[in-house]
């Protein structure tokens, strides 16, 4: 971490580099224990986002002094531009092919047998690794340029790439386009240029190579539309507005009963701390008692 950030340009703080220089990785006490998790603390927090991990693993490779090494400094990125490379001469090399024009690749996989039918699968391949491998270097590019690349989620990678290869296929041969209704358009926006339908079909399987995932959502779309003709409707919910209605008339009488009760309490605490109140006094008091629970009700109501 220490020449990482060195050649990064980062400005180390002396503590750092001493401690580091005096530190002694065969002493086992608690003293070099501490000043070691230090200098370690200190280098990740200099470092970061960059991962200790990735710059050992970087610096692994930099000493094996492998002949691959100028395509990179991590062994799945060296790989998958292999892969990359080898794909776009496969895809050169098949378009030499006399197989390979606009009446066989518009046809379908199930029109055609043989040779005519290997090499065009052979080209679709080809074209949908290109879309995969290079979704794929992209992805790990980022990661690797940050430094926190992680090797445990290499497997991912090649998943992304082998999806890619099935949604290239999937795209162009088994989901039906109209690939005379696209190249019309796409002619009709550009002022009448001739737009090659087996260029498209090239190209459709490359973006499905690309974005899998968008194959993913082309299938599952399908799946609702079929499953809203099998599936019988969905039975509406219980309607509950009665009962809820019920229940707030209930309330309603409860709180009317509560303030009936204090009013009638509130008088007998009045009698009996007051023997001399007159009939008259009774009276006014029921009155208001009244008048309150009758404004209530029109309120609530």
């Amino acid at each position: 971490m220490m020449a990482f950030a060195f050649r990064k340009g980062l400005q180390v703080p002396e503590s750092t580099v001493m401690m580091l220089h005096q530190l002694d990785l065969t002493d086992k006490d608690a003293t070099g224990a501490r000043d070691l998790s230090r200098v370690h603390n200190r280098l990740a927090e200099l470092v970061s986002p960059a991962k200790p991990e990735t710059i050992w693993l970087m610096a692994e490779e930099s000493h094996k002094g492998s002949w691959l090494l100028f395509l990179g400094r991590v062994k799945l990125i060296r790989k998958m531009m292999l892969v990359a490379i080898s794909s776009l001469v496969a895809l050169i090399a098949l378009s030499l092919s006399s197989y390979i024009n606009n009446e066989n690749m518009v046809a379908s996989m199930f029109d055609m047998e043989g040779t005519r039918l290997l090499y065009v699968q052979a080209i679709l391949l080809a074209a949908a690794a290109i879309g995969a491998s290079f979704s794929a270097l992209f992805k790990a590019n980022s990661y690797v340029t940050a430094g926190c690349y992680d090797p445990k989620y290499e497997s991912s990678y090649w998943v992304r790439f082998v999806v890619g290869l099935i949604a290239g296929i999937i795209l162009t041969q088994l989901i039906p386009i109209d690939l005379k209704a696209v190249a019309d358009a796409t002619a009709a926006q550009h002022r009448g240029t001739e737009i090659s339908q087996a260029a498209l079909r090239i190209t459709m399987a490359l973006v499905g190579g690309f974005s899998a995932n968008l194959v993913y959502k082309i299938l599952d779309r399908v799946v609702e539309t079929i499953q809203s003709f099998i599936a019988p409707p969905a039975t509406p919910a219980p309607d509950n507005s009665t009962q809820s209605q019920a229940l707030q008339v209930r309330l309603q009488e409860l709180e009317q009963l509560t303030s009936v009760s204090l009013g009638i309490l509130a008088i007998q605490q009045k009698l009996t701390s007051d023997p001399g109140i007159t009939p008259e006094q009774i009276h006014l008091m029921l009155s208001e008692l009244i008048d309150t629970v009758t404004s209530s009700h029109h309120a609530q109501s």
